[in-house]
């Protein structure tokens, strides 16, 4: 009965202590919304830079989503959005017209307008890339829950 004790005992110590690295973790959390033209966000990937290599953190695909990254590195957002065909005749039209601001709560980011990488026509979208850097604006720091949204517009 006592070993029984000291196992239930110890069971729960370990669930407190995961408990609290999961509440004092950092997050991401991501909101967007598309257009009745069919302009959307297909999706947005965290990367994040452990000193070596760029990791890719999340990809997601639909609003609402959250993850976890790692605090003090540096983070990538790559946004692809879809634009479509008939409100621009090129790639370099559909570049023009398009944009995309990110905000990150805790003032980190206000209607950050995130710099095009990428643009190609598929179907009846132009696919474009969209990245924007968070490392010269201080990390992600221990603890904190960062609200992210992003704004995409389409010009037509």
């Amino acid at each position: 009965m006592k070993k029984q004790i000291g196992i239930g005992i110890v069971l729960i110590a370990i669930l407190l202590v995961v408990c609290l690295i999961n509440l004092n973790g950092t997050f991401i959390r991501l909101a967007w919304a598309a257009d009745a033209y069919g302009n959307d966000i297909q999706f947005v990937e965290v990367w994040q830079y452990n000193g070596t290599d760029w990791n890719l953190v999340e990809n997601f695909t639909s609003s609402g989503e959250s993850c976890r990254v790692h605090d003090g590195w540096a983070t990538n957002f790559t946004v692809s959005i879809k634009f479509n065909n008939t409100f621009a005749s090129s790639t370099a039209e559909a570049t023009s017209y398009t944009r995309v601001y990110m905000n990150i709560s805790e003032s980190v980011w206000t209607n950050a307008e995130l710099n095009n990488t990428a643009c190609s026509l598929v179907g009846d979208f132009y696919i474009l890339e969209e990245q924007g850097h968070w490392n010269q604006t201080g990390k992600p720091e221990s603890g904190v829950t960062y609200e992210c949204s992003v704004l995409y517009q389409g010009y037509y």
